[in-house]
């Protein structure tokens, strides 16, 4: 028997510290794939992108690497990691990664049914909560690496287990992440379900990347939140992935909920 590369963790680990109670009416937002950090440049982009940033969302981050202090000694991000493996030789862990000026007052984690054929490892989703200001209500953050290089069936059934985590909260919802949607047939059934928890995708200009077969992987949802601005950073060239910063404003909750409609939940997803 060949004993795999990857030992598996599955497991959570928080960080650094947050400086503020509450998040909003403002929130700033960036979500980027860093491929591992392994390509050059990284470090610096990283330190410049974050700059302001409310919320950070990482997919394919890593831990027990030459950064970890930013993330370890933080004083203004607390950060939460959703770990799947770790490297045996490395001792590197992979995984999503939450930043947040406000420390989370909930937060759990899933982990794909399926493995990735090859490495037999998982796909993460991290769920946090945070309070809003005004505090009437809290936000629903929801930070996914969805699973790639299987069938249609074991793609939705991921999928349907990111949708499950948004079941019970009312609220502001943020869906982000890299849900692997390069054919029509796992699009389709995404915007199916976002369109069931009315979730709407935030529109934005961008140059689709021939290693992602010319299709858009990353993604951003959301309920109950105005989107400002929108900028994906094309320059960037420090993973396969461009960064996509994202401002958002909190809305009263007599307001309309981006679609126009009151909050519906939709029943139980089977």
């Amino acid at each position: 028997m060949i004993k795999s590369r990857f030992i598996r963790l599955e497991s959570l680990k928080i960080m650094g510290s947050a400086r503020k109670l509450a998040m909003g009416p403002d929130i700033e937002v960036l979500l980027w794939n860093v491929f591992k950090c392994k390509k050059k440049g990284w470090q610096e982009d990283f330190v410049k992108l974050m700059h302001n940033k409310d919320l950070v969302l990482l997919q394919e981050a890593i831990l027990n690497s030459p950064f970890d202090s930013y993330f370890n000694t933080s004083l203004e991000h607390q950060w939460i990691m959703a770990r799947s493996f770790r490297n045996a030789h490395t001792k590197i862990e992979n995984g999503v990664k939450t930043g947040s000026t406000v420390a989370a007052k909930k937060h759990h984690f899933s982990v794909s049914t399926h493995s990735e054929p090859i490495t037999k490892t998982k796909k993460m989703l991290l769920a946090t909560v945070y309070p809003l200001n005004p505090p009437e209500q809290s936000l629903l953050v929801v930070n996914s690496h969805i699973i790639n290089f299987v069938s249609f069936e074991k793609f939705k059934a991921h999928i349907d287990k990111v949708f499950q985590a948004l079941e019970h909260h009312e609220g502001p919802i943020l869906l982000a992440g890299d849900f692997n949607t390069w054919n029509l047939k796992r699009l389709k059934y995404f915007n199916k379900l976002a369109l069931s928890f009315l979730l709407e995708e935030v529109e934005m200009v961008r140059q689709p990347r021939l290693n992602h077969l010319f299709k858009h992987l990353d993604h951003i949802y959301c309920r109950g939140l105005e989107v400002v601005d929108v900028h994906v950073h094309k320059h960037i060239k420090s993973s396969d992935h461009f960064p996509i910063s994202l401002s958002l404003r909190t809305v009263d909750t007599g307001d309309a909920i981006c679609s126009g409609e009151q909050i519906k939940l939709p029943s139980k997803i089977r």
